[in-house]
């Protein structure tokens, strides 16, 4: 892990079980970790998310990788939250979710 980054909050490891928790980075794995807060997190977890790397970067986050890497659910509770109206829905991605409804 890289010397600049900060370990991840003990109360966050069930949410990366097939991790190695100690290695995971805040920079390395911020896909990831804001991916796993907005799915599965509880508020106080939000609450960190936010804290931590701001809200710009998660609403951008969830514009450009919310539709295919969160569930239906929490992509329009997280798109209704950003006010993100328009996203880019490659094809692929459409098709990949109606085939796999979850």
């Amino acid at each position: 892990m890289n010397s600049t980054e900060r370990i991840l909050p003990d109360e966050m490891e069930w949410l990366f079980p097939e991790y190695d928790f100690n290695t995971i980075g805040l920079i390395t794995h911020e896909g990831v970790i804001i991916e796993r807060v907005l799915e599965k997190g509880n508020w106080e977890q939000v609450r960190w998310l936010f804290s931590t790397y701001g809200e710009k970067k998660i609403a951008d986050w969830v514009q450009n990788h919310g539709f295919r890497l969160l569930s239906k659910r929490s992509f329009a509770l997280w798109a209704l939250a950003f006010v993100i109206n328009q996203i880019e829905e490659k094809e692929w991605i459409i098709e990949a979710k109606a085939f796999y409804p979850w």
